[in-house]
């Protein structure tokens, strides 16, 4: 029984701390983050392989150009040779002897065994379709890699506005501490003081419900952080049983130094714009490749082959008996001229061009788009920004004022109320300053972003 229970304890504790010994543990700063991100996100290594996807598939159509070459042998056996059923008289003299004329005559011109065989050889000498094809497919290769920057842009932009929340949540939780700590201290030193008669159980009880509160949210705050944890981990491709430590520091990201963002707008630095001019000029090739239809097309042919059959199948393998085998070749150029296909040509022309107009009413739109989010983006950042400069000097604030009014209390000229009012107003201002910090960050990612300057490869 014992040695069960040692074997079950064991087996239970395997179970439980094995998997944290396997674990890694791996330290990222932002930048970091976002580069092991876009190196090992599922998504983008799915749109990294559809580049070299869209890179074979340009092989695939150059080969159309080159020469075709492939060969084919056929053996047959003919257990009964096909016939052929004539009629005696003056055209065919060779029936029975004596038999009258219109009497049936079967004949075959075959042997039991046949061999055939032949090497065929092809090459475009001009074909319309296939040099717009082959422009087509490096402009397809060109839509592709504007796909991938796109992937990349909105997974920098998802991992590096985590990693931030992650920051500054995990700060708030740094002063979640330092309030707990505060208050328990203040609610230790009013108990005693209740206890020798110089204070009122409705002042123990008011900051016994503020701790309890400061409690309950620093449990939330902590689950919250998990999460935001497993998701980040998520984002990156990072296994979620590795350790996941945030090397970054929010102070490395300074407000007070912000520079205006100047300069020109580039729609095609945005990827979404890159991406819509690269459908455009696939769509002009599409045209292109209509119209080339109704050009002719010239391949050149050659063929190689030889022919043999036997009446006993082993007879084919005579390869030194003269006329057993009976080579043929030929060359030539085959062309093809298109001549009516009932308007079809036209009217995917058509198709084409009403297309195209519709992608050029999309440009138009992109760009307006841009601009607003452009503008948007820049009122958002100088809103955050003199936001985060008041909420600095209220965090100062509150700190005085809490400084003041604990001085105060212990000297008797203060109350208990304005001790705890003053904790929770700093508890506030500290709130605030971080959220006005997290909405900075948020609002230059979502600048750099629109002007499409978030990633600079």
């Amino acid at each position: 029984m014992n040695l069960k229970i040692k074997t079950s304890f064991t087996a239970l504790y395997l179970a439980i701390f094995l998997p944290s010994l396997q674990a890694q543990v791996r330290s990222f700063t932002a930048a970091e983050a976002v580069k092991y991100a876009l190196d090992n996100n599922p998504t983008v290594r799915n749109a990294r392989l559809d580049t070299d996807i869209a890179a074979a598939k340009v092989q695939e159509t150059i080969g159309i150009g080159l020469p075709q070459i492939s060969g084919t042998a056929t053996i047959l056996h003919y257990p009964e040779i096909q016939r052929f059923v004539l009629e005696t008289g003056p055209a065919f003299p060779f029936g029975p002897p004596g038999a009258p004329e219109g009497t049936p005559v079967a004949f075959g011109l075959a042997l039991n065994n046949s061999l055939t065989g032949n090497i065929q050889a092809s090459q475009i000498l001009f074909n319309g379709n296939y040099l717009v094809g082959l422009k087509a497919s490096k402009t397809y290769q060109e839509l592709s890699a504007r796909q991938l920057k796109q992937a990349r842009t909105s997974l920098a932009e998802q991992v590096s506005k985590t990693y931030y929340s992650i920051l500054v949540n995990t700060e708030k939780t740094r002063l979640l501490d330092l309030n707990l700590s505060r208050l328990d201290s203040t609610y230790r030193e009013v108990k005693l003081l209740l206890k020798n008669g110089f204070a009122e159980q409705i002042d123990a009880d008011r900051l016994e419900v503020a701790l309890n509160n400061l409690k309950s949210e620093k449990q939330k705050t902590n689950r919250m952080l998990e999460l935001a944890r497993y998701g980040l981990k998520l984002q990156m491709g990072m296994p979620v049983g590795d350790s996941l430590v945030l090397a970054g520091k929010l102070d490395e990201v300074n407000p007070d130094s912000l520079q205006a963002l100047s300069g020109s707008m580039e729609y095609s630095r945005r990827s979404e714009y890159a991406t819509l001019q690269t459908q455009k000029a696939l769509t002009h090739l599409d045209l292109k490749n209509v119209q080339a239809g109704y050009y002719p097309t010239v391949v050149a042919i050659a063929t190689l082959g030889v022919n043999s059959a036997a009446s006993k199948f082993s007879n084919l393998s005579n390869f030194t008996e003269k006329n057993r085998y009976a080579p043929y070749s030929f060359f030539g150029i085959n062309l093809n001229v298109p001549v009516f296909d009932g308007l079809q040509r036209k009217n995917k022309a058509q198709q084409s061009r009403l297309n195209l107009q519709k992608i050029d009413n999309g440009l138009k739109q992109l760009e307006n788009v841009i601009d607003f989010e452009v503008r948007q983006a820049n009122i958002n950042l100088a809103n955050a920004f003199e936001n985060f400069s008041i909420q600095k000097r209220n965090l100062k604030l509150a700190g005085e004022v809490v400084r003041v009014s604990k001085i105060k209390y212990q000297q008797g000229v203060g109350s208990n109320l304005e001790v705890t009012n003053a904790e929770a107003s700093l508890k506030e201002a500290q709130t605030n300053y971080y959220t006005a910090l997290y909405d900075f960050i948020i609002a230059k990612i979502d600048l750099e972003k629109a002007q499409g300057q978030l990633l600079k490869d």
